[in-house]
């Protein structure tokens, strides 16, 4: 990864994360965990905590290929001469990623790092022995495929951008069933013709938008490679990187600007090392819950709003919070109010459940008693449903309640009467189903 120093294989110190109560498990956005020596060494802890994350790709960080094939997850010898030779257990504990209860759907290799030599060592062991069967290239990666089980090879390929060699490369992989995923900070001519050139091949850009990256634009590098990248952010250290709540802003804002899908963090040895900025449950849910659609299938569109106070900022009106954007929200200037929403057309609905999500910041602005109101006429209203002590574990979190005797209404009314401590009262979307 790019201008991070190299990381040889960390201690393994386990950490048993913490889970939000009352986290949703999204399952539409792609969360992806970078890690290195205790994605090896962990055991099968390491594999339980990885599987109850809400992360839904683990990669495996990283494979170095040496100049005789041999290939080393960071410093330990896992292939050799077209067998696996590394921890006898590993591949048993790998398997067990993926089998049910798991948040897991998806196990990639990534191979190289900015600071080594991998791919020109490919480059050279291909000009040497091309990339069929006999070569070691392809005894060694089908072995560790064996080993492993992995989905995807991704290229972090920071030392050498020769097209020539890694479509070689990349073509030989897809051969033995492995997808190619990309994950480039710079030069975009290159990874533009390794993308056109390997096809449907390659089904993910990881896009680094950290260290020497961190000026990268998503929307930008969409452009660019005809498809929708998945960035990523380093999470926080004592050196910087980004706590879970800024990363959860980051992929709003992406999801807003750049319909982003996905996402990853770069890496779960250093949220080991840093447990006091989040977990790697923290660090899921900062992406799942900021790409998750907080309102699909609401009844709320084409409608009009109202609210009890009209001092918003600007861009923070009444209509932000049904807008179908969690990147986007509602906030006043007060620690209590209401907000309503009228169907357009004169027209009613019975709604069963409804949501409230979360927004970006401050935990202390999110609405913490309220009352749900129906009404025909905008006048006379009837209480549909009452919630106390309420609290959402984290931004962009959405929270569905339910309406216990739904009736067809003009008019929904949600009446916060206090929130959870804060001088402002703010809420990034409501939605209505039936």
């Amino acid at each position: 990864m790019k201008r991070k120093p190299f990381y040889w294989l960390l201690s393994c110190l386990m950490m048993i994360g913490l889970f939000p109560a009352g986290a949703s498990a999204q399952t539409e956005p792609e969360s992806v965990i970078y890690g290195g020596g205790p994605f090896y060494s962990g055991g099968t802890q390491t594999m339980d905590i990885l599987k109850q994350s809400g992360f839904t790709t683990v990669m495996l960080w990283t494979i170095h290929v040496h100049g005789n094939g041999d290939l080393y997850y960071n410093d330990q010898l896992v292939v050799s001469n077209g067998a696996y030779v590394g921890d006898s257990a590993w591949p048993a504990q790998l398997a067990t990623l993926k089998q049910a209860p798991t948040s897991v759907k998806r196990l990639e290799i990534s191979v190289g790092s900015w600071g080594v030599s991998d791919f020109q060592n490919i480059k050279n062991l291909i000009a040497a022995q091309g990339t069929g069967t006999n070569s070691i290239l392809y005894k060694n990666f089908a072995a560790l495929k064996t080993a492993t089980m992995a989905d995807a090879v991704s290229f972090d390929n920071e030392d050498l951008y020769d097209v020539s060699s890694s479509v070689s490369f990349g073509s030989m992989l897809a051969g033995l069933g492995y997808k190619i995923t990309l994950c480039p900070y710079t030069n975009v001519s290159y990874w533009k013709s390794v993308k056109s050139q390997l096809g449907a091949n390659v089904d993910r850009i990881y896009l680094q938008v950290y260290d020497g990256g961190a000026g990268n634009d998503p929307a930008y590098w969409n452009s660019q490679m005809g498809m929708t990248v998945m960035p990523g952010l380093d999470s926080k250290t004592s050196g910087g990187g980004h706590t879970p709540g800024q990363v959860a802003s980051r992929m709003a804002e992406w999801k807003a600007q750049a319909g982003i899908q996905g996402g990853f963090i770069w890496y779960y040895d250093a949220i080991l090392n840093n447990p006091s900025a989040g977990s790697a449950a923290d660090y899921a849910a900062a992406i799942n819950n900021a790409l998750s659609s907080p309102n699909a299938g609401s009844l709320t569109t084409g409608g009009t709003v109202a609210a009890s106070s009209s001092n918003s900022p600007s861009g923070e009106g009444k209509e932000k919070a049904f807008d179908g954007s969690s990147a986007t929200k509602w906030l006043i200037f007060a620690n209590s109010g209401w907000i309503q929403y009228q169907f357009g057309n004169n027209v009613s609905h019975a709604a069963a459940t409804y949501s409230i999500t979360s927004a970006n910041d401050f935990p202390s602005r999110d609405p913490k008693n309220w009352t749900l109101l129906g009404s025909n006429d905008g006048t006379n209203w009837t209480t549909l449903d009452t919630r106390s002590n309420e609290a959402f574990a984290s931004r962009f979190l959405t929270k569905t309640y339910a309406i216990n005797q739904p009736s067809a209404f003009k008019y929904y009314r949600l009446h916060v009467t206090a929130n959870n401590g804060g001088a402002e009262l703010q809420i990034a979307e409501i939605g209505l189903y039936p």
